[in-house]
């Protein structure tokens, strides 16, 4: 993810990029993704997340 798009996830969350970083980093190790659209298949298919 580009910076400026976790510059906004921050502002948005009031959280700074820093965090925003440590916690993507976080899910993507748990869940055992290579790239944000595995995670978000595999959160998917957990049942961790619905789709809209």
């Amino acid at each position: 993810m580009g910076v400026e798009r976790k510059i906004v996830i921050g502002t948005i969350l009031g959280r700074s990029r820093n965090t925003i970083d440590f916690h993507l980093k976080n899910v993507m190790r748990k869940l055992d993704a290579t790239s944000r659209t595995v995670a978000v298949v595999k959160a998917l298919n957990l049942g961790i997340i619905q789709p809209p």
